[in-house]
């Protein structure tokens, strides 16, 4: 089930980004090129963001089903290293693209949406009793 929602992400996709961290929300330009791998096993994300006067983030994504405990796991690795608004290793909520990571009591939420040829993503701060604060609104267009 997980391999049909993850090839939905396949392709190139630009859009623009909402960032938040603390309170100087900014706006960020972004690319994200997904391509699947082994047989489709393996669904990876190459993502570039950028934002006037700051350096250039970098990330590679790797989605999969893990091994040993059968969750949707998604890990990120960047330059520079993420940031509070952003995730490393997260576990998905069933089949959907909603990943969870908790770090340092830390809670955070990413959820990836396609229709068509339109992505969301947004990342969420849990802020205790089911309540969530976003860190991250990016809407993304197909190449």
């Amino acid at each position: 089930m997980y391999r049909a929602e993850l090839q939905k992400l396949e392709g190139v996709w630009n859009g623009k980004e909402i960032v938040i961290e603390g309170d100087r929300p900014y706006e960020a330009t972004a690319r994200l090129v997904f391509q699947t791998v082994f047989d489709g096993r393996f669904l990876l994300c190459d993502y570039v963001q950028t934002i006037p006067d700051r350096p250039t983030s970098v990330g590679h994504g790797v989605f999969r089903r893990d091994a040993s405990t059968d969750a949707l796991t998604v890990t990120w690795f960047r330059s520079p290293a993420a940031t509070s608004s952003q995730q490393a290793t997260a576990v998905a909520e069933g089949d959907a693209l909603v990943f969870v990571e908790t770090v340092a009591g830390r809670t955070t939420r990413t959820r990836y949406t396609t229709l068509r040829d339109q992505l969301s993503i947004r990342t969420e701060c849990a802020t205790g009793n089911d309540n969530w604060t976003p860190l991250l609104e990016g809407s993304y267009r197909r190449r």
